[in-house]
């Protein structure tokens, strides 16, 4: 090989390794990262909802809430259900959704807690579910930050 391959391959070589570190700073810079600490805060229908990000910022836990009628559906309401999940995983983008049993004494309902964890604020929504699909008239949002 004459002088001119070993400059290209070396050329070749430096521009492989340049491309390796950028990729993996484009995969650590995508990765959110969510601040682990206890968090509080309120659904749209003035509820508290507490947790606290765990493992690294990987991890909801202990997330504990309420779930009420909320009128969307005419007069009258319904039970308000008790909502607690042990733990439930933050994917690297800093999403997370648990599906769950919402209770209240003898009465359950399958439900849903779902949202995106970012630095130091967590947004969401708990849904109940009837016959399979989202129930209007048990939805709520929350937002808690670190506290």
């Amino acid at each position: 090989m004459g002088p001119r391959g070993i400059v290209r391959r070396r050329r070749l070589a430096a521009a492989l390794g340049a491309g390796v570190v950028l990729a993996a700073a484009g995969a650590a810079s995508a990765a959110n990262h969510v601040t682990t600490g206890s968090y509080s805060g309120t659904t749209s229908e003035r509820i508290a909802v507490t947790f606290k990000v765990a493992s690294g910022g990987h991890a909801i836990t202990n997330f504990k809430t309420q779930i009420g009628y909320n009128g969307k559906c005419g007069q009258g309401g319904g039970p308000g259900y008790n909502v607690v999940i042990s733990r439930i995983e933050i994917s690297p983008s800093g999403s997370f959704s648990k599906r769950t049993t919402l209770k209240l004494l003898q009465f359950h309902a399958p439900g849903e807690v779902s949202g995106k964890a970012s630095g130091d604020k967590v947004t969401g929504k708990v849904v109940q579910f009837l016959h399979g699909k989202v129930n209007k008239c048990y939805v709520e949002t929350f937002t808690a930050r670190i506290s």
